[in-house]
């Protein structure tokens, strides 16, 4: 397999970047001709609340965030996927991507394999669904063949999954019935802000890549808004290894429905955004973008999504640390480490997810574990501090409790002005965290516009 460390950009997984938005009206108007029926898309609930909304996949899949996945996925691809983490293509790819209906809603429908299906979306036509096929699922079976178990994977997962695992009730709460076939957007929604200023989309982000002279570039996962722990995280990781070093830092926060108790998107973009802002990291190093993706907190699992994101966005190398976006103790600490370490032959890797057949040209930066000391009064590393017995290591749930009790956090844990951007937001939604209500309204003002679209006559029977 190419070295990654010649100076060019990574190839597109699957070798071809994918991108289906149709941006003239009048090839839209002929492709809604095709249509057979219509259909409103609408949220996976898990207990009345928002826990993923297919649009976001649809966007990400014909953006090219997903390549070489240019769907709904096929009942064989669906299998290979759970079995091997591979598309029947042969390429790494991790989780399901499915667009799945009530039985109730796929008997008013009518539709079936050759058929296509407009899919609206906030009242307005928004994408083309192309049926290829019709199947049936048991959506626990697909939960729990999506994330494992000790006995399967005994490698890396420590407990079974259960309802207190997000990632988890978004595949129970499907609906049984999935249409495949491939997704065409026909009508381009616009980016809300002020999400609007952070989207890039691969063919965008590797034009901003060849325009700032970059050719590697180094990725950020997140989920929060930043503390000064992720500030280290980023400036070290760009200059250790292999990186020679990074030209760029790519922050890719991953924007969607996620568990209660995380920050609101908004916060942590502009969070992120202030880093190079107020001047903590040389903006002309740092990008801040974002991926429309429900989170699944899958650790491993979810670490292979990621690398399909960010090599697609023509990203090089990428961090990971402990308990990579995890939720629970579900899975080891170091799991996603030991998949890029040496692979977990139960998920489908007897090597690194680079050293396989149809795996990536990313390759990994595993962090060490760190800390704050307050002898040192820095961060630091078990290679080259002292004091271990005296660290202070990051607490998220401790994060959120001061902030919850409304005391600002100390400097040492976030930059002035990083907390008044979560300030800012608290007092535009009144809460500092995703709750119930946040997950509702949210769900009605979703990340996008739409434009205006006539529906042919023979689709507003």
């Amino acid at each position: 397999m190419p070295d990654v460390r010649i100076k060019t950009l990574p190839p597109p997984h699957g070798g071809k970047l994918v991108e289906r938005v149709v941006r003239d009206p009048e090839m839209a108007r002929k492709l809604m001709q095709k249509c057979s029926a219509v259909y409103d898309i609408k949220p996976t609930l898990f207990k009345g609340n928002p826990v993923r909304n297919v649009y976001r996949e649809i966007m990400s899949v014909c953006y090219g965030f997903f390549s070489p996945v240019e769907g709904s996925m096929t009942k064989a691809d669906l299998e290979s996927v759970l079995e091997k983490r591979r598309l029947t293509s042969g390429w790494v790819f991790p989780y399901p991507i499915l667009f799945d209906i009530s039985e109730e809603d796929f008997k008013k429908l009518g539709v079936g394999a050759g058929d296509w299906l407009l899919l609206r979306l906030k009242g307005e036509p928004f994408a083309i669904l192309e049926i290829e096929e019709v199947y049936e699922i048991a959506p626990g079976e697909v939960a729990v063949r999506t994330f494992g178990t000790p006995e399967h994977n005994p490698e890396v997962v420590k407990v079974p999954f259960d309802q207190k695992h997000t990632g988890y009730n978004i595949y129970c709460s499907l609906n049984p019935i999935i249409l495949a076939g491939k997704y065409t957007i026909i009508n381009e929604p616009k980016i809300r802000p002020p999400f609007d200023r952070f989207w890039y989309p691969p063919k965008r982000s590797r034009e901003e890549f060849e325009k700032r002279g970059w050719t590697t570039v180094i990725a950020h996962q997140t989920r929060n808004v930043p503390h000064t722990g992720h500030e280290a995280l980023m400036k070290n990781a760009a200059y250790i290894g292999d990186i020679e070093p990074s030209h760029g830092i790519v922050v890719n926060a991953i924007v969607g429905a996620k568990r209660i108790g995380d920050f609101p998107d908004e916060a942590i973009v502009e969070g992120h955004e202030m880093v190079h802002l107020a001047g903590y990291i040389k903006p002309e190093r740092h990008l801040v973008t974002f991926t429309l993706w429900d989170m699944r907190y899958g650790n491993p699992i979810e670490s292979l999504i990621h690398a399909v994101i960010r090599q697609n966005m023509g990203i090089s190398f990428h961090m990971f640390g402990r308990d990579h976006a995890a939720l629970g103790e579900y899975y080891d600490i170091y799991a996603t480490q030991i998949l890029w370490s040496k692979g977990i032959p139960s998920f489908g890797f007897d090597a690194p997810p680079y050293a396989v057949e149809g795996g990536f040209y990313l390759r990994p930066q595993n962090i060490a574990e760190f800390w704050y000391c307050p002898k040192c009064l820095e961060f630091a590393y078990s290679a080259n501090c002292n004091h271990k017995g005296i660290y202070s290591r990051y607490s998220g749930s401790f994060i959120r409790g001061l902030i919850n009790e409304g005391v600002t956090p100390p400097p040492q844990i976030y930059r002035p002005e990083v907390y008044k951007v979560v300030v800012k937001w608290w007092q535009k939604f009144g809460y500092p965290f995703n709750n119930e209500k946040y997950l509702k309204e949210r769900e009605e003002r979703l990340e996008v516009d739409l434009p205006h679209m006539e529906l042919p006559a023979h689709l507003k029977k």
